[in-house]
């Protein structure tokens, strides 16, 4: 792969033709953990199939088009994907057009919109060391006690600090980190305190169901239960595996990439009490009709408009 500094190159190729563009090795302002929060929120995207969920982060735009990468297997089969970004709005996935990076666990989507939604910066993953802080954001799935509480979808933002490096890759996952993650939210960006794209969430250790059913949990239930429990680390692609397998796969994007190391973090992240209302959503089947008002309206327009 050719990196770029300073202004947008065209790379020829037969899929997506675009530049990529490194920045120029600038230190990164260090922000506060509720700033990198407020980068996370705009960034951060529900996908929802029919029979769940994942998480992804918008990484690139190019005219209406925006690319979205997320883990493969939040979008490893063919459903009738939803992209939801930041505005609760719902844009509908071509299955058709989903690029999967090879050897790995991640994939790059799209949907076309004429609003202008924030795009991810990326950093360097190479630089990250033993002990800094990251931040995981993503939409987790409803759990019994979420179902309990009113069903409300809540994105989640957590922090912790990276605890170590996979001597061996697995699927691409290398980074472990200490942050709180559930499932669903697979696919969502992990961040540094410069509020960058360091990582791709997507795995992480689940309690053993064997150890359930030496506690009376019948077979079932310990396989059931194991799935909601993680309590070890959880792994993350690094950002460099990605850039490194975009050209491999035919996938040119415009990406904004930082070489600069991660800086220090300006405050801790305090959670709010209460969850803030841009990150839920109550129901999401209204979410999910949007799409359908959207094309409506774009139907009508056709049918006025002298074309």
């Amino acid at each position: 792969m050719r990196f770029y500094d300073g202004l947008p190159a065209v790379l020829a190729g037969t899929g997506i033709v675009s530049a990529i563009v490194v920045m120029q090795p600038t230190a990164a302002v260090a922000l506060s953990g509720e700033q990198v929060n407020n980068i996370a929120r705009e960034i951060t995207v529900l996908i929802k199939g029919k029979e769940g969920h994942g998480s992804g982060v918008i990484v690139s735009k190019n005219g209406n088009t925006y690319y979205v990468l997320t883990a493969e297997h939040v979008v490893g089969e063919e459903d009738d994907y939803k992209i939801v970004t930041a505005d609760k709005q719902a844009y509908q996935l071509d299955f058709s057009k989903v690029k999967r990076l090879a050897g790995v666990d991640l994939a790059v989507v799209e949907f076309t919109s004429d609003k202008n939604y924030q795009v991810a910066k990326l950093a360097n993953s190479d630089t990250l060391t033993e002990g800094k802080p990251v931040f995981v954001s993503g939409w987790p799935r409803l759990t019994t006690v979420g179902n309990a509480a009113g069903g409300q979808l809540i994105r989640q933002f957590t922090d912790g600090r990276i605890s170590g490096f996979l001597p061996q890759t697995l699927q691409g996952y290398k980074m472990i980190y200490t942050n709180t993650t559930l499932a669903g939210m697979s696919g969502g960006p992990v961040l540094d305190a410069g509020g960058r794209v360091i990582g791709i969430h997507g795995l992480g250790d689940t309690e053993d169901p064997r150890r359930l059913q030496s506690e009376g949990f019948s077979e079932e239930a310990a396989s059931s239960i194991a799935g909601l429990i993680k309590p070890g680390f959880n792994y993350a692609i690094p950002i460099n595996t990605f850039l490194q397998g975009t050209a491999q796969s035919g996938l040119y994007l415009a990406l904004q990439v930082e070489n600069s190391p991660a800086p220090e973090l300006g405050a801790p992240y305090v959670a709010s009490a209460a969850p803030d209302k841009r990150d839920t959503i109550d129901n999401i089947n209204d979410v999910l009709n949007t799409v359908r008002r959207v094309t409506d309206t774009i139907q009508r327009v056709r049918n006025i408009l002298p074309f």
